[in-house]
């Protein structure tokens, strides 16, 4: 825009292309610098200069270094960039992406005057709606403003992003060409016919028979020539060089190489380079073996076979690779080829997929994956995508899949992509596994921070502290969380260096073997204060899949009050010890004088061994006499006697029997210990059937009514378990109440654990609960624990037979079983009496 005839433009921004008119637009009212008109000289002179080159400059003026730039510069930014919103911004508003580059070079420039020159520079800016990398040459130099001091600084700048990036692919192709000549197994040389220097590469110093360490001689390279064609070679070389036939070089010659003398024959292909005064500054090319050329002609058709077969089997491991492949052509992607692998992660069949547009065959894909293919197509460059979310549709559903892939694009004829090749590897199974494990992880970390057990973990051989739980933290460290995260553990414990401690924890980390140890005293500071443990611990690497020990994880345990203990107990037993020397001699008398008792003991038992044979013969022998004479006294004198007389002899004749029952029971019951080895499994509904079958006359004078809900079967001395029956049901039809019919329930129940704890069995066994209960005369309930004793009786012998040993050889012969018997009553009502016996 030529602003020339515009007077109302300020001269200095007259023939300033658009920029001048830009800058002459924009209001300036408002702004630090003023209107334009008011602008120091020195400022408008140098927008006047750089509005008026065609080189791109750009200004940084003031204390703001408040920017401005001219129409040359002005392509560099783009178009959906700065342009033109930084036009008399601060630079450091202006260009926040670069700021932290280029401030150092204007503060040097500002500080010093000195010009900066930056050349190919990288220095990525925002622009066309993205920051993209950029390379520059450039340079800052200083401008003083109208005071004559530097007041801003002059960007004299170029783009050479275009130039870099040639470059490096010039660079790539070189890189190629030596590859390519790799491959083709040539020798390459290069000749400077001004230097006359020589050289070649390992190959034809190979075939020459030179050591690759050595430099060529032109005079050696042309000794290896073979006689017969040396000259002819010279001459051809000499011919190049002239520029005969455009420097061209084509010959093909033998060469013997000087060390083993083996015969080559080949093919050299060169030119000589000529600068602009026609002279040759250059003379290379390369060296093909073409000895066995004759012998390759008739291998042909053997090699193009093996091609074919070679070309088979390439496509065989394509369609048979563990990856899937694909290829795809134009921008609706048609499926022109796709391996096995590939149609089974995507569950097509050939006939569903190949031949197909791929957003047809796989419709929900399309939103994710044509932005990468567009990509492909528009960069020529290779896409690639790790662990990429796909979502997929197999065996009728839309799956969640993860793929690692390559999109690399074929480039035809055309230099324009023809075709797209796919690799993809699935990995969904460990993505799955990986967020799973970061769960677990999780997890593990929460169950570790809450465990009421001591942890931590220390990272590095440094001991990094990453993780401490809340009972590290308050109970041994008496630290934040804030004060220990992410800190050395010598760093917070200074007093641990000089422990045994961090020499086993590192020994953990170096060997990976875990260490354990019990009982090892700790110290610690806090706010100066010394604080000690007696702690038990272990120490337990963390090993990466590799094998590699990264960390260390400690479970502590305090046992301080534990160690004290063992400590006062150890003194004590010393002590102890001290004390049982001097009891052992007591104890020694205290034996001798109990193996006298034993000996009183032994011959007490005799005596009451005699008393029971006494009892059983020499007591019973005499009262049988009195009975036998008793009875035939009466038989024959009886009408003789008087009525006293008779009343009398009624009495001798009861106190008899009742002395032989009496007798009977004390024999019964001094042999209750007698029979543990009768002992045997007992069913007690037969032994309830023979009691009731001998109580039976009795039973049918009362119409007593006796009913059982079903007894066990225990182990028992029978005749013992007859007895105890026999003693319960005949106390329980004696005592019953007059005009009364007698009532007894036998009930069996499981004893509960309160039962046989208020009766001092092991609650460990378990027991029958069996009762008989009875509708009889009872008795005061606080007389249940007497009855039980030898001769207690709550009635005159008058009032009910009987000689007050019954209960209590019921009460033995149950303790003789391991079990327990009570009573309950109520006077008037009736009684209870549960036995409990061993299951």
């Amino acid at each position: 825009m030529n602003l020339d005839n515009n007077k109302s433009i300020p001269k200095f921004l007259q023939g300033g292309g658009e920029m001048g008119q830009i800058i002459n637009d924009k209001d300036w009212s408002s702004h630090s610098l003023g209107k334009p008109e008011n602008w120091p000289v020195a400022l408008k002179v140098t927008i006047s200069n750089i509005l008026k080159t065609a080189f791109p400059k750009f200004v940084f003026w003031g204390s703001d270094l408040i920017c401005f730039y001219n129409d040359a510069y002005r392509p560099s930014l783009g178009k959906d960039g700065k342009h033109p919103s930084i036009l008399g911004e601060a630079a450091a508003f202006a260009w926040p992406e670069i700021w932290d580059t280029i401030e150092p070079l204007i503060h040097q420039v500002l500080t010093t005057g000195k010009p900066t020159w930056s050349e190919n520079q990288l220095i990525p800016i925002y622009r066309n709606g993205k920051i993209e990398n950029v390379y520059w040459t450039f340079s800052h130099s200083a401008l003083l403003g109208d005071d004559e001091n530097v007041s801003g600084i002059l960007v004299t700048c170029t783009e050479t992003t275009e130039a870099v990036l040639n470059l490096k692919k010039l660079k790539e192709s070189e890189d190629l060409l030596k590859f390519a000549i790799d491959a083709a197994e040539l020798g390459t040389w290069d000749y400077n016919p001004q230097t006359d220097k020589f050289s070649g590469n390992e190959r034809l110093k190979n075939w020459f028979g030179i050591e690759k360490d050595f430099d060529i001689d032109l005079a050696v390279a042309i000794e290896a020539i073979h006689v017969k064609d040396r000259t002819r070679v010279t001459q051809a070389i000499q011919n190049a060089l002239k520029g005969i036939n455009g420097g061209k070089y084509d010959i093909t010659y033998s060469i013997v190489n000087l060390k083993s003398k083996e015969l080559k024959i080949v093919r050299a292909l060169g030119r000589s380079w000529f600068d602009e005064n026609g002279e040759v500054y250059r003379f290379n090319g390369t060296l093909h073996d073409v000895t066995e050329q004759e012998k390759s002609a008739e291998e042909i058709k053997k090699v193009n076979d093996q091609i074919k077969v070679e070309r088979e089997r390439f496509k065989n491991i394509i369609h048979n690779a563990p990856v899937g492949i694909a290829i795809f052509k134009g921008d609706e992607c048609v499926v022109e080829m796709a391996n096995f692998s590939l149609l089974k992660i995507i569950d097509k069949t050939p006939a569903e997929f190949i031949g197909q547009t791929l957003y047809k065959a796989l419709p929900e894909i399309e939103k994710n994956v044509r932005p990468l293919f567009e990509e492909v197509h528009l960069e020529k460059k290779s896409v690639r995508g790790t662990e990429f979310n796909l979502p997929i549709k197999r065996k009728g559903e839309i799956q969640n899949a993860y793929f690692d892939f390559v999109l690399h694009p074929i480039i035809g004829e055309t230099n324009e992509v023809a075709e797209v090749m796919l690799i993809a590897n699935e990995v969904t199974d460990y993505v799955v596994a990986r967020i799973t494990l970061a769960e677990n992880e999780s997890q593990f970390k929460n169950l570790v921070l809450q465990s009421p057990v001591a942890k931590a973990i220390f990272r590095g051989k440094d001991l990094k502290i990453e993780m401490a739980n809340y009972q590290m933290l308050d109970h041994f460290w008496r630290r934040t969380w804030d004060e220990v995260i992410g800190k050395n553990l010598i760093e917070v414990f200074p007093e641990l260096r000089n422990q045994n401690f961090i020499r086993e924890i590192e020994e953990v980390l170096r060997t990976g073997r875990t260490i354990r140890n019990q009982d090892s005293k700790a110290v610690v500071f806090k706010d100066g204060k010394k604080i000690e443990f007696y702690v038990n611990y272990v120490y337990l690497p963390l090993k990466e899949v590799d094998g590699s020990v990264s960390g260390v994880m400690i479970t502590v345990t305090d046992v301080t009050n534990q160690f004290l203990a063992k400590e006062k107990l150890i003194n004590f037993s010393k002590e102890l010890e001290k004390k049982v020397e001097e009891r052992t001699e007591l104890l020694y008398k205290a034996n001798e004088k109990l193996r006298h008792s034993v000996k009183k003991l032994k011959y007490a038992n005799e005596e009451l061994e005699s008393f029971a044979y006494v009892s059983s013969h020499d007591l019973q022998e005499p009262l049988r006499k009195i009975q036998i004479y008793t009875s035939r006294l009466l038989e024959h004198e009886r009408n003789t006697l008087t009525t006293t007389g008779k009343k009398f002899f009624d009495k001798i004749t009861v106190s008899a029997s009742r002395m032989r029952t009496l007798i009977d029971d004390l024999l019964s019951f001094s042999r209750m210990d007698e029979n543990r080895e009768e002992f045997k499994p007992t069913n007690l509904n037969d032994i309830l059937n023979q009691v009731l079958d001998n109580l039976s006359g009795l039973i049918e004078n009362t119409d007593a009514k006796i009913s059982s809900s079903g007894l066990p079967t225990v182990n028992a001395v029978p005749f013992q378990m007859r007895q105890v029956f026999s003693n319960l049901l005949g106390n329980a039809l004696k005592f019953s109440r007059e005009n009364s019919i007698p009532q007894i329930e036998i009930n069996t129940e499981t004893a509960q654990h309160q039962d046989l704890k208020s009766v001092g069995l092991n609650t460990d066994n378990a027991y029958h609960k069996i009762s008989f209960k009875d509708n009889g005369i009872g008795f005061a309930n606080d007389m249940a624990d007497q009855i039980f004793e030898v001769f207690k009786r709550l009635h005159g012998k008058g009032e009910y037979e009987g000689t007050g040993m019954g209960l209590s050889i019921v009460k033995k012969i149950i303790a003789n079983h391991e079990g327990a018997v009570t009573a309950t009553g109520v006077s008037g009502e009736g009684a209870i009496f549960t036995l409990y016996l061993r299951k």
